[in-house]
């Protein structure tokens, strides 16, 4: 592509540093401020890439934090105009670090009694911005949420540390979750989606309702739905509220993904080492895992499976601390937002793994909490008999199960 800007200056220098990450249990818990602070580093690859991996790794990442231009293909209309100016949290590919950018609108509705995404009125995803803010002249505003909507829903950005490895858990492994009896009636179910490169049926595993099993997809899927850019995996440009783009300010015909940033972007997710280093694991913090078991938190948030066998090294057969089962749950009316992505439900979410959770500010699919107790009781449906034990436990155990939230 042509006539592009780096949205960060120092992104490509600054990426690997080490940030220092505070012990925020005081801050959890209402009790005394934090005192502890420990250095993590966010934004490295995958350790164990061999050279061509590791150039793959940083042309996906000078790829994702630079700004797309209209010569790009960017618009007509979009949410950002680079995938780093969301995922910025920590270092590019983390979450949302400011919850009003990073936040946008999903809507759904029923029609002829059948669940539809409202392409016709702009749907599924609403572009709040447009070319105008660039060019006065342009005469597409940002989209607004249509009267024919009967859904509307918040999302905000997931953090994409550690994606490669999501990606590479077999799906044999995910799978032999389901049917397990449970005293609490906890039955996740995937959310199998096709995949549209290959034609096949694969388990979801990327976005609140595990709604992507590839991360091309993910990246495809974003890349128009977020900035407005066709590729050949998504050809066809957004139409602002469902109208004709006037003349001069769509595509000017085929994939707008003229680079292969579509590529560049999985390469990048797919090398993003996780976010799994701790914080120090002190007597409190193994209580806190403790308690986290005994209300049986652990039984959707799984805190480790594998990857298979791979030809990238560092992907193969490796562990993947991720604290999530990627199966989908039924999560009460509470949380239910009548949104269907593929097979998930208006009231089923992925399970959302925990691993880099000290390094968000920001919990649940709509941004709603911004401490992990006001996360915990915003679980309802198969959680409610864990949250229930939640509000049933005395406070030092209570503030036990934050020290080991705040390790992770």
């Amino acid at each position: 592509m042509t006539n592009r800007r780096t949205v960060f200056a120092l992104a490509l220098t600054t990426a690997a540093l080490p940030i220092t990450a505070i012990w925020r249990v005081g801050a959890q818990t209402g009790g005394p401020p934090p005192v502890q602070t420990t250095t993590l580093v966010l934004g490295q690859s995958l350790p164990g890439l061999n050279d061509a991996e590791k150039a793959d790794f940083s042309a996906g990442l000078a790829s994702f934090v630079t700004t797309e231009q209209r010569s790009d293909g960017l618009g007509p209309v979009f949410n950002g105009t680079s995938c780093g100016e969301c995922h910025k949290a920590g270092a590019p590919g983390g979450a949302g670090l400011d919850v009003g950018v990073a936040r946008v609108t999903r809507i759904g509705g029923i029609v002829n009694g059948a669940y539809s995404d409202l392409a016709n009125f702009g749907g599924p995803v609403l572009q709040a911005r447009s070319l105008r803010e660039f060019d006065l002249s342009c005469p597409i505003s940002g989209e607004v949420v249509p009267r024919e909507a009967n859904f509307v829903s918040l999302r905000i950005t997931t953090p994409l540390f550690g994606a490669g490895l999501i990606e590479n858990i077999p799906a044999n492994t995910i799978l032999a979750r389901i049917g397990m009896r449970d005293p609490d009636g906890i039955s996740g179910q995937p959310n199998m989606v096709t995949n549209i490169l290959t034609g096949k049926i694969d388990v979801g595993r990327f976005g609140w309702k595990a709604q992507h099993s590839n991360l091309e997809i993910f990246a495809a899927d974003a890349y128009l739905n977020e900035m407005g850019v066709t590729s050949s995996i998504f050809p066809n440009e957004n139409l602002p509220q469902g109208r004709p783009i006037p003349p001069g300010w769509g595509s000017t015909g085929g994939p707008e993904d003229e680079d292969g940033d579509v590529a560049k972007f999985s390469n990048f997710m797919r090398y993003l080492a996780p976010a799994d280093r701790r914080l120090p694991i002190t007597p409190r913090v193994t209580q806190g895992e403790a308690v986290f078991n005994g209300i049986r938190c652990g039984a959707c948030h799984t805190p480790v499976m594998n990857t298979g066998p791979n030809p990238v090294a560092a992907l193969s057969n490796k562990p993947v601390k991720l604290y999530s089962d990627l199966l989908l749950h039924r999560m009460g009316p509470g949380l239910a937002d009548g949104i269907q992505q593929g097979q998930a439900k208006g009231d089923q979410f992925r399970t959302a793994p925990l691993w880099g959770l000290s390094r968000r500010g920001f919990f649940m699919h709509d941004g709603r909490a911004t401490d992990y107790a006001s996360a915990i009781m915003t679980h309802g449906g198969e959680a409610t008999a864990a949250r229930n034990r939640f509000m049933s436990l005395r406070p030092p155990d209570r503030d036990a199960l934050m020290a080991f939230l705040n390790s992770l």
